[in-house]
């Protein structure tokens, strides 16, 4: 029994380099206009199991951080910990991989009052397909975000 534990447990972790690696594909800055400006994320590759976020917008001559956000591997769990300034007492907030699917990865927090999922496709061309999305008095609330490469 404890064999077949050791093998599984293994293979998964196995399974989830695989799937962070994938993540690397993120690395580079990324640009979407709205009607109040240009938002932007930032991402950069740590190590092997850490990647480093910022999302920041820019209108006119002001640049504001939104968050701060790490990816990580750790075992066989894949995380996104956002850390924004005006939330959650600055805390970071852990939203763990719940589900990988066509290049799609569903962050999950339950516990959390908005968003409870984080949702990224991987990018391809040039653009990156994101979404936040959750419960908010019993309706699902759903923001899209919609980003281009520039470098």
């Amino acid at each position: 029994m404890i064999l077949i534990f050791a093998v599984c447990s293994a293979a998964r972790s196995q399974e989830s380099k695989k799937e962070f690696k994938n993540l690397n594909s993120l690395v580079g800055t990324w640009s979407m206009e709205t009607k109040k400006g240009f938002l932007y994320e930032s991402w950069k590759k740590i190590n092997d199991s850490t990647l480093n976020g910022k999302g920041f917008k820019v209108s006119g001559k002001d640049t504001m951080v939104l968050e701060m956000v790490q990816l990580v591997r750790r075992g066989d769990k894949i995380m996104y910990i956002p850390t924004i300034s005006d939330q959650n007492n600055q805390n970071p907030v852990r939203f763990t991989l719940l589900k990988l699917e066509n290049k799609t990865y569903t962050f999950e927090n339950k516990e959390h009052d908005f968003p409870q999922r984080v949702i990224y496709v991987l990018p391809e061309n040039d653009m990156l397909h994101a979404w936040i999305e959750g419960d908010v008095g019993g309706q699902l609330k759903r923001s899209d975000f919609n980003y281009k490469k520039i470098k």
